[in-house]
């Protein structure tokens, strides 16, 4: 055989010509194995953290060989769906099929490039994510791999099972010869327009025979050979449709809590298939009713039976607050100001009282600001609050007056409050150990269970609930990070904000302040514990000449109506978090329904809040105190690197306005948070400092996602006391030596 002979066999071999016929024909079917590509290469929505869901598979809480194994069974639903869609919308094609004996088996034996190509690529990947960011010995990843691929066997072989006992071929259905015959003649160029040309074919394992002519055979048999394949197949596409639902109604039951990834991959399996089902049945009409299909979607989706709206949970939805300038007005009176400042001026009071009465007549007063970021955010943030509380043998909280910030940050600081509030003496003994279990704890996986929730339940008709005291509130995938939250912290913060009134009040914890922000007007929503009008602007006045309006929205006030002390504090939590397509904003119980997502969005340190608890009650804290110190914890380092986002091609120039607009968005929040400490110089008569403490620069970034490798996270320890915040810290020390402000470390219980 010549060189030109054996070229045109290898392209137009089978196996070649289905890859050529998938990008010319199936492109949608192309889309997803290419996002599968781009989450394995982690290229693709690294940001949020959805390649780590393929790489580093969680079940019940442990990545090991059961995850892997699930991920391997999930992945070969996914390849056996490629091959039994393509089959069923090409197999036309190739008309000589229908005369080979294992019609189906034949046709997945030679669509193996694109799925072996992955299944390679997957598990080169999973070698060096978890050798060199999971830090595991390569026996384990082995292990992993084994487990990985065992998934894959298994389910390809009892469908190939399936397909050899329930598929009938030509000899079978009319009892004539199979084409595998190695006597029959070639098969000449196909005259028919719809038919592919195809030289050669693979025949299990690796044996390649010639494509024989086809011509003498009647086109209704092989049509009649097709149509029983394809019957089969939709059995076992009923089957996984039927095994996703199921997943979604079990969800509440952890073994059935599948690994994200693993349910990406079935999501995408379903759709995969009812995409060829209708273009299979609509043929040309198929595009057609997509398009209405979407339109009909879209249209139901305004009815909230169909479409229900996320919630806070614990509020009473049965009742509508007027969400009205009127009512903004109404909520910055000058009575309810001064009685929010006199309460807050007793609490401060009693604060003082406590410094007093062990020698210190003016105590440092701290305002707390920590950054959003997610589960880096969460790590780093409680860890450095760690240091800095060891040296304070206990005593930072106690020297902290008010707390603020977003996100991830905020999550750890209400963390870090309520396991000193439940029992400070044992924080204080796990503050100097680097392997604590609460600051495990809180690096814990997120990203899982909402994922998870967000593929098998949101995307589709959920009409499971659940019952909040006399509430009741729709299972989504905000409900599924809440259960998560409150699983991997121990429920320890399992408590409403009614709860908070008291500790606050004695000035046994700092008062904390929840900003989400309001997208409705921009405004910010203070969720708090304690009245705190003074957060929003003075009281509208006429003659004032500039006029000011509420910049904010007092939670409690607002939504008294609406039990708004019976708040989940992780549903607070949740929405100061509620970051953009990962999370849904939070609907709230007003008319027109106010839509709160991520406090970032306004102000990512919490800085507003602190700036304008000080000037409200600056002359208090200036007679009162030894001044004031800003301590903020941030996991972005203020000097960032200029980054070179000049454009060079037309997509870039059409990207290019929102992407450097988002890109800069902290940025130019940190200008104005600059501006507005250097005013506060101006008017406060007494010692004003800022400290910080924040994530070093690296080329290396860490993703904003809900989840974090081993490298990682130990990254992150390490950082809270780099040469730049050990810095920090000495300087805090000089502000406040610990000698002086130091307070007896008391057990709750006591």
């Amino acid at each position: 055989m010549n060189l030109r002979t054996y070229s045109q066999r290898l392209f137009y071999s089978f196996p070649v010509q289905l890859v050529v016929m998938h990008f010319k024909k199936n492109q949608i079917m192309m889309m997803y194995w290419l996002l599968l590509f781009g989450f394995i290469t982690q290229s693709i929505a690294m940001r949020f953290g959805i390649p780590y869901l393929f790489l580093d598979p969680e079940y019940m809480g442990h990545v090991g060989y059961r995850a892997y194994f699930i991920m391997g069974v999930c992945l070969g639903a996914f390849i056996m769906a490629f091959n039994i869609s393509s089959f069923i919308l090409n197999s036309f094609r190739f008309p000589f099929l229908a005369t080979l004996s294992r019609t189906f088996v034949k046709y997945c034996h030679n669509n193996f490039i694109i799925p072996l190509a992955f299944v390679l690529g997957y598990c080169y990947t999973i070698y060096h994510f978890q050798h060199d960011s999971q830090l595991k010995e390569w026996w384990d990843i082995l292990l992993h791999m084994l487990a990985f691929l065992l998934g894959i066997f298994l389910v390809m072989t009892v469908t190939f099972r399936y397909f050899l006992y329930t598929n009938k071929d030509i000899y079978k259905l009319f009892g004539v010869e199979h084409g595998d015959n190695e006597n029959r003649m070639p098969a000449k160029t196909p005259k028919d327009k719809n038919s592919w040309r195809v030289d050669t074919y693979i025949v299990f394992p690796f044996r390649t025979k010639l494509v024989r002519d086809t011509r003498h055979y009647k086109k209704f048999m092989l049509q009649r050979v097709f149509r029983q394949n394809h019957l089969n197949a939709a059995v076992v596409e009923i089957v996984v449709f039927i095994t996703f639902i199921l997943l979604g109604l079990l969800r509440d039951y952890p073994v059935f809590r599948i690994p994200a990834g693993g349910s990406i991959l079935l999501l995408f399996t379903m759709l995969m298939m009812l995409s060829g089902v209708f273009r299979y049945w609509l043929r040309a009409w198929a595009n057609t009713a997509l398009v209405l299909l979407f339109i009909g979607i879209n249209f139901i989706s305004n009815f909230e039976t169909f479409n229900p709206r996320n919630q806070a949970y614990g509020l009473n939805y049965a009742t509508k607050a007027e969400y009205s300038r009127e009512t903004l007005e109404a909520q910055v009176s000058d009575s309810l100001l001064q009685n929010d400042k006199a309460h807050t001026i007793k609490i401060l009071e009693r604060w003082k009282e406590q410094w007093r009465e062990r020698g210190v007549e003016k105590p440092k007063m701290v305002l707390l600001n920590v950054s959003g970021g997610g589960l880096r955010s969460c790590v780093f943030t409680f860890r450095t609050l760690q240091l800095i509380d060891s040296t304070y043998n206990g005593n930072l909280l106690p020297s902290t007056a008010f707390l603020s910030g977003s996100s991830g940050g905020m999550i750890s600081a209400m963390y870090y409050r309520q396991l000193y509030l439940k029992d400070s003496i044992q924080l204080q003994k796990a503050n100097h150990n680097i392997n604590n279990s609460y600051l495990q704890n809180i690096g814990k996986d997120l990203l899982n269970s909402l994922t998870f929730s967000a593929t098998v339940a949101d995307l589709f008709l959920n009409m499971q609930q659940f019952s909040d005291g006399q509430y009741r509130y729709v299972k989504d995938r905000a409900y599924a990070w809440e259960e998560q939250l409150a699983e991997n912290t121990g429920n320890v913060m399992d408590v409403r904000m009614n709860d908070f009134y008291k500790p606050e009040s004695e000035a046994r914890i700092p008062i904390a302040v929840i900003s989400p922000t309001i997208l409705n007007d921009g405004r910010a929503l203070h969720v708090a514990a304690q009245p705190i009008s003074y957060l929003l602007h003075e009281p509208y006045s006429d003659t004032s000449r500039f006029a000011p309006v509420a910049n904010g929205v007092e939670f409690s006030r607002f939504f008294s109506g609406q039990n708004a002390g019976n708040l989940r504090l992780s549903s607070a939590l949740r929405m100061n978090s509620s970051f953009p397509y990962i999370m849904p904003p939070v609907s709230l119980p007003s008319d027109p329904a106010l839509e709160v997502m991520d406090a970032g969005i306004r102000d990512n340190y919490g800085l507003m809040n602190s700036v304008q608890f000080l000037y409200t009650f600056r002359e208090w804290i200036a007679e009162n105190t030894g001044g004031v110190i800003f301590l903020q914890i941030r996991d972005t380092h203020k000097r960032a690197k200029v980054e070179d986002n000049s454009i060079r091609t037309y997509l870039e120039k059409l990207m290019a306005p929102m992407r450097n607009v988002s890109g800069n968005f902290l940025i130019m929040q940190d200008y104005e948070m600059d501006r507005m400490v250097e005013y506060s110089g101006s008017w406060f008569k007494g010692p004003l400092d800022l400290v910080i403490f924040q994530m070093p620069e690296s080329d290396e970034r860490i993703s904003l996602s809900w989840h974090l490798t081993e490298r990682e996270k130990n990254y992150l320890k390490a950082a809270a006391l780099n040469g730049e915040n050990k810095n920090s810290l000495n300087r805090l020390k000089r502000l406040m030596p610990p000698e002086i402000n130091t307070l007896q470390v008391v057990s709750a219980a006591e």
